[in-house]
């Protein structure tokens, strides 16, 4: 399976890892929030054989509002410097906002990642524009911030 300039193996399960580039993540209570901590864990994730490595930059659960110009603050720059790392790695970006995904796109990215439903129809344009993956899937009920 191709995205844009990188392949996924078909003839096994793909191994995803999620860095959450967000203060107050679920999930590791910020800990991958800062630059170093968070290429640190791609770094780990690459070395311990993910195919893909999903980065967000707003909460998927309740908590602050993060406005487009943060998302991108947290977002761009990092795959950005992943891409420069990690030449050959597929590099997904979870959002939901078409500023963001094309600015991401711009920056390397291989994969959009909205898990708000297609809440911006723009998203699966700017995806279609950039040759790129998209993936489309709900978060159960929740409002995207």
């Amino acid at each position: 399976m191709r995205f844009g300039l990188r392949a996924l193996p078909v003839e096994r399960a793909a191994v995803m890892a999620i860095v959450n580039r967000t203060p107050d993540s679920f999930y590791d209570r910020g800990a991958t929030f800062a630059d170093g901590a968070a290429m640190a864990a791609v770094d780990r994730a690459v070395t311990d054989g993910a195919d893909i490595v999903d980065v967000g930059g707003v909460k998927a659960g309740p908590g602050d509002d993060v406005d487009t110009a943060e998302e991108i603050r947290r977002v761009v720059p990092f795959v950005a410097a992943v891409r420069e790392r990690h030449p050959d790695l597929l590099i997904s970006v979870d959002t939901w906002r078409h500023e963001v995904g094309g600015l991401a796109c711009d920056a390397g990215a291989d994969i959009l990642n909205d898990t708000w439903a297609g809440v911006d129809p723009k998203l699966a344009e700017v995806a279609a524009r950039y040759g790129r993956g998209i993936v489309c899937s709900h978060t159960g009920g929740a409002a995207p911030r």
